[in-house]
């Protein structure tokens, strides 16, 4: 124990002088602190030059936001919607590719614990997360039975912020081969 206490009563005192050195090799001040030293000004510019640049900046801006905002419209179309696609675990899918019949009890089992269902659509690959109108209502209702298979889903699609999600509003298997009733 007296070792351990003369040991402890050592290292405080070593601490501060091994500091001091420390700061002093390094040229700052041992109040912790740290020195900023403003950034120069850039050199100033013609100004008809800066101001040609700045409105083509301005253009080009206005140009690239356009053109992402047509991206995002075109990308998924806002409203009711048929989607054929399959009901996946969105994060299994997203962080190892895992759909399909193999991990079927996977996704389930994540769905029973939470996880939100989602439907990859066949020809896009685009990612649609299960949404709901209400609070606590359970997204995964008349999904989850589906889970691993191509469904036909019908529902309204919404977009918002790069993600895109869709209100269910009926699902049923899909078959390429069947034939449409009337």
């Amino acid at each position: 124990m007296k070792t351990r206490m003369t040991f402890a009563l050592l290292v405080l005192a070593l601490v501060p002088s091994w500091m001091t050195t420390r700061a002093a090799a390094q040229g700052t001040a041992t109040t912790g602190t740290v020195q900023v030293t403003p950034p120069k000004p850039a050199p100033a510019k013609a100004p008809a030059a800066a101001a040609g640049k700045a409105t083509a900046k301005a253009t080009t801006a206005k140009a690239t936001t356009a053109k992402a905002t047509k991206a995002e419209g075109a990308a998924a179309k806002v409203g009711p919607r048929s989607i054929i696609g399959e009901v996946v675990d969105p994060a299994c899918w997203i962080v190892n590719g895992a759909k399909g019949p193999s991990h079927k009890e996977c996704a389930i089992a994540c769905a029973k614990a939470g996880q939100v269902l989602a439907i990859v659509e066949n020809k896009t690959q685009k990612l649609y997360m299960v949404a709901t109108d209400k609070p606590g209502e359970d997204p995964n209702k008349g999904l989850i039975d589906y889970v691993g298979q191509t469904v036909l889903v019908k529902g309204r699609v919404y977009s918002r912020g790069g993600a895109t999600g869709i209100k269910v509003a009926s699902v049923e298997p899909y078959s390429p081969t069947a034939v449409p009733t009337e």
